[in-house]
């Protein structure tokens, strides 16, 4: 059996696509692969931020074309990524263990949020991030900061930025235990990260129940759950990434869920705590919840 696996080409898109490959080995032994590199208006376009370029799935919408052309039998993305509907006639259908969820502070001087200095350049073109800094930190300098991972940290290395924030399942999924830079977590209540942040996902076409069925047996159950709840929220907020909105659900060992969702704009920040047990109705209420926060903020305004 043969599966053809559309996904980025970039060093990141390729260690994530392998990780969730080894996933489906360990059920189905004798599956082969074969990468289908696909080129995204993402990958293109380096010179802006992501909420200027105008156009949703800048990082899925060529990939996933290769699965509905017939090119590929599957897709492979970060879960982040993707917007909460599929194009008709794909599906979900295959989650990864998941990588820390949070973002992280790097620097080369082990700076905290706290200990940044006065006037630091700190790197990020997202809007979530930017403006949830500015609320904890508004006597800093954001700046836009575009490129793959090791991009992002050879500007921070080379002393262009004093800091940038970013996942922590990127940097650790590239360097492991080596980073070459100072890494510092950020709480998810200080800057909630992006709904799916550090779960890889499979798309496929809704048709190929066999190649569903498969992915079914090598998903990890607690991403699975996790992504349910987030791409709930994701859904009942309907906001892109122009707008600075974070989710992270939490499975935690009683088998309940912890969603911690925020928002933050004008230099002010919200952040709110969802407990439950149904992975849906949890989303939806954490995203009932940062809509009347909006409301407020629209209306302060």
């Amino acid at each position: 059996m043969k599966i053809r696996v559309a996904t980025r080409g970039s060093k990141l898109s390729l260690i994530q696509t392998e990780e969730l490959l080894a996933q489906i080995k360990a059920v189905e032994p004798d599956v082969q692969f074969e990468i289908v590199v696909v080129k995204t208006t993402g990958d293109l376009i380096q010179d802006k931020p992501l909420f200027q370029i105008g156009v949703k799935g800048i990082f899925e919408k060529e990939v996933n074309l290769a699965v509905l052309r017939g090119e590929a039998d599957m897709a492979v993305h970060s879960l982040k990524d993707l917007p909460s509907e599929l194009t008709p006639g794909l599906v979900l259908a295959g989650f990864s263990k998941r990588a820390p969820p949070h973002d992280v502070l790097i620097s080369r001087g082990g700076y905290t949020l706290e200990t940044l200095p006065k006037g630091a350049v700190v790197g990020t073109s997202s809007v979530r991030r930017a403006e949830f800094l500015k609320a904890v930190r508004p006597d800093v300098e954001v700046k836009p900061l575009r490129g793959n991972v090791d991009t992002r940290v050879g500007k921070v290395l080379s002393g262009q930025y004093d800091a940038a924030v970013m996942a922590a399942a990127g940097l650790q999924r590239l360097y492991g235990s080596s980073p070459p830079v100072s890494i510092v977590p950020l709480r998810v209540e200080e800057v909630p990260p992006p709904p799916g942040q550090g779960i890889v996902v499979a798309v496929v076409k809704e048709e190929d129940s066999w190649l569903i069925d498969l992915l079914k047996k090598a998903s990890d159950k607690t991403a699975a759950i996790e992504a349910t709840a987030e791409r709930a929220f994701l859904a009942g907020v309907g906001a892109g990434c122009h707008v600075a909105i974070g989710g992270v659900a939490k499975l935690t060992p009683q088998g309940s869920l912890e969603f911690t969702a925020g928002y933050a704009a004008g230099g002010a920040k919200y952040v709110v705590k969802v407990f439950g047990e149904d992975p849906v109705e949890v989303g939806k209420r954490a995203a009932q919840l940062i809509a009347e926060v909006r409301q407020k903020f629209k209306q302060r305004d």
